[in-house]
């Protein structure tokens, strides 16, 4: 393309000498002819060369169109070699594409199929109440079923509601310097009578250390990992926050020694209701969207996300978040 854009520059260049050589001439003889000529030769070179640039134009820019006939094979197809880091942006941006659309709709998915279970039950044990197929000492036992059912749905509108704002706001938005060690202890004292009631200890430590952010965001973050370690670990357990700062920056690590990921498993744990332990899942409650919004909340904060498991010995969740300036 290089060499081509070259010598359709030397082209236009002596096209544009040869239109002035012409004028000049048509000048000249302005003195023994009719004084029209130089103009109706200029208008006949400035159409000439016109026509010219249109051809050119669609001789070099031939291949392109050809290329996007076919957007399977960009990389075979590419006619000029200067095209190929524009041909791969091209290809991150399609996979990246489908690979959301393929989200949205396991998303769409999941959510009518979460709703449809609670709702079901609820409608299930209401209209035994209603029609009077539960006995008087049943309906007590199936107010509470109703009654956490709905709060399972309440959690799940909640979380989808907190997706979706996280993923119209803007990374780095209403940040402000915070010390995150007094919130992570704050958030693990929220968790305290759970993780009492799982058999599991819970505690904080580490030093202080500021980072920029928003406190009911990070509230958020260290609220689903600890519950997320609680939720999967066992009686007689633990659960360990740790706040530290180097260079690279503060980080925020929750440890356990619960049930771990399995390897397959982890790279797909941050996706929304994905579950590597469906079964335990139903059993400890969740909406499935917890460590989904960890992964936005560390986006947002323009942090890495980091996680260390091995199965059977436990799981290391860490955020390591950028320095203060």
């Amino acid at each position: 393309m290089a060499k081509k854009l070259f010598w359709l520059f030397v082209l236009v260049g002596v096209c544009f000498g040869a239109a002035g050589a012409a004028l000049t001439a048509c000048f000249i003889w302005q003195g023994v002819s009719s004084p029209w000529l130089p103009l109706l030769a200029g208008a006949v070179l400035l159409l000439a060369l016109f026509i010219e640039a249109k051809r050119l134009s669609a001789w070099l820019l031939s291949p392109l169109v050809d290329m996007a006939k076919d957007l399977d094979e960009l990389e075979k197809n590419a006619p000029y070699p200067e095209l190929l880091p524009f041909i791969e942006t091209l290809r991150r941006q399609q996979v990246q594409k489908d690979e959301n659309l393929r989200q949205r709709q396991e998303f769409s998915a999941n959510v009518s199929h979460e709703l449809k279970t609670p709702l079901t039950s609820i409608s299930g044990y209401a209209e035994m109440i209603e029609t009077g197929i539960a006995k008087d000492e049943d309906v007590k036992e199936f107010a509470g079923k109703i009654h956490a059912e709905a709060g399972r749905l309440i959690d799940l509108i909640r979380d989808i509601i907190k997706l979706s704002e996280l993923d119209e706001a803007e990374p780095g938005e209403e940040m402000q310097p915070l010390d995150l060690l007094p919130i992570a202890q704050d958030t693990a004292g929220m968790l305290a009578f759970n993780a009492e009631k799982a058999g599991v200890d819970i505690s904080v430590s580490g030093c202080y250390a500021q980072v920029l952010g928003r406190r009911e965001l990070l509230e958020e973050l260290i609220y689903n990992l600890c519950d997320n370690a609680i939720r999967y670990n066992r009686p007689g357990g633990f659960v360990r926050v740790s706040v530290s700062e180097d260079a690279a920056g503060v980080t925020l690590a929750v440890a356990d020694n619960g049930i771990g990921i399995p390897p397959e498993h982890q790279e797909r744990i941050f996706e929304r209701f994905y579950r590597a332990d469906k079964s335990r899942s139903k059993a400890s409650g969740g909406t499935g969207l917890g460590l989904a919004i960890v992964k936005h909340i560390v986006i947002q904060h323009g942090a890495e996300l980091q996680l260390a498991s091995a199965e059977g010995e436990g799981t290391t969740i860490s955020v390591v978040f950028p320095p203060v300036a």
